[in-house]
């Protein structure tokens, strides 16, 4: 007798942005079929509710065992790591190869094919007589495992029976897959979106930890995530000493400045820095956080200190306070990295300000960046940035008990009209 065999491809889980692709390889035995009744279920996998799915590939795969099989069937599973190496279409390509060859294996000896005349047209003895070959789509792969080329069918798992079997076979073994991985990634929602790029997908991937050991980091929205720099807080003083900071922290972060300086009076000399702020932020491209102006805690903070020597323990509450509110505000964002132009005045103590920023840090799980900013020319750096851009540059640190506090006068009226002398 001869006969030729039908074997139908389908794949699954192509087009998501996680796991592996899964083909299948599907043939009836050339010489048991099903019965008809069975035979006008099969249809494309994607028409049948998930039940009914799974009642069929059941019974395919209890039809395939055995010596009086009915069916067979080849699956190979190419994963995420193959596919971010050759591309899904050659991985694609590999795991449909794959599910042939293991077909092939199973298949029952075949007769050669013969003319009118009786002539064999072919040979039976490499095991690769008769079949034809259906793949569902458009991608026109050759497979040296066969003699002739696929033919390619559009919509081919609603046309084609051997297809629609293997669609079925394929995407309910993918779908017992995400059910495992699902239970190993429970943060992912696989249930749900089964690693489609869906909107609960895209907004589970916000950072590197959010990426698994199954996405496919070739795809761009995951490589994206990869590629993101990780977020950094930074506490801006003032619009001159955020320029060499902000410039020199955004080649390996994404910058959120946040401005925090209850120090600074009078009101009229805090708006102006302000806005030099604000300016230095625009021209940088960086997120501005305008912290509050909490100038009477400010003075309850030093009390007592008013008149102590600059760098000493006015001072060191000072930046105790600034760091200490910074650090409140990264944990609130969500932002590990946090640092402050603070470290950028030579007339800073650094060695005090990376204590205290160690401090809020542990507090809060946080990671201070102990940064000079001052070196590699940054004050130069920052003037002439300020001098292109005619950023305004102040002549003392805020404080109106700083050293450098401009006029003789020393008193300072608050919002709300109360006066502070001294």
């Amino acid at each position: 007798m001869s006969y030729k065999i039908k074997i139908g491809i389908d794949e699954a889980w192509r087009w998501p942005w996680l796991g592996p692709v899964v083909a299948c390889a599907f043939c009836f035995h050339p010489e048991r079929r099903p019965n008809k009744a069975f035979l006008q279920e099969l249809t494309d996998s994607k028409k049948l509710s998930e039940k009914k799915r799974e009642t069929l590939y059941q019974e395919l795969i209890n039809m395939s065992v055995w010596e009086n099989a009915q069916v067979l069937f080849g699956v190979w599973v190419v994963d995420n790591f193959v596919i971010d190496t050759i591309n899904i279409r050659q991985a694609n390509k590999e795991a449909m190869r794959r599910a042939i060859v293991e077909l092939q294996r199973k298949l029952p000896p075949l007769t050669p094919l013969l003319t009118k005349e009786g002539k064999a047209i072919s040979s039976a003895a490499d095991g690769r007589v008769g079949l034809e070959v259906l793949i569902d789509g458009k991608d026109n792969y050759k497979f040296d495992e066969l003699e002739k080329k696929p033919v390619f069918i559009i919509w081919g798992d609603a046309k084609v029976l051997e297809i629609s079997a293997a669609s079925i076979i394929a995407k309910v073994f993918r779908d017992k897959l995400i059910l495992t991985y699902a239970s190993l990634y429970p943060q992912l929602g696989l249930e749900g979106h089964k690693g489609y790029g869906t909107k609960k997908h895209q907004e589970q991937l916000q950072e590197k930890k959010d990426i698994t050991g199954i996405h496919r980091l070739s795809y761009k929205p995951v490589k994206a995530v990869l590629e993101q720099k990780p977020k950094l807080l930074l506490h801006i003083c003032c619009g001159p000493d955020a320029t060499v900071p902000i410039m020199d922290l955004k080649q390996d972060y994404e910058v959120i400045c946040f401005w925090y300086d209850p120090n600074i009076q009078p009101k009229k000399e805090y708006d102006k820095r302000l806005k030099a702020f604000k300016r230095v932020c625009e021209i940088e491209g960086v997120e501005c956080i305008e912290g509050e102006y909490d100038v009477e805690n400010f003075f309850k903070k030093i009390k007592g200190l008013e008149h102590t020597p600059e760098k000493g323990d006015k001072c060191t509450e000072c930046y105790d306070m600034r760091l200490e509110r910074t650090a409140y505000e990264a944990e609130k964002l969500g932002i590990h990295y946090w640092t402050s132009t603070l470290n950028t005045s030579p007339h800073k103590d650094l060695e005090k300000m990376f204590r205290l920023g160690d401090k809020h840090s542990m507090k809060k799980n946080l990671e201070f960046l102990k940064i000079a900013f001052r070196k590699n020319n940054g004050f130069l750096r920052s003037v002439e940035y300020t001098t292109k851009h005619n950023i305004y540059r102040q002549n003392y640190c805020g404080c109106v008990y700083s050293d450098t506090f401009p006029g003789n006068e020393k008193k300072w009226i608050s919002p709300n009209k109360k006066t502070w002398a001294w």
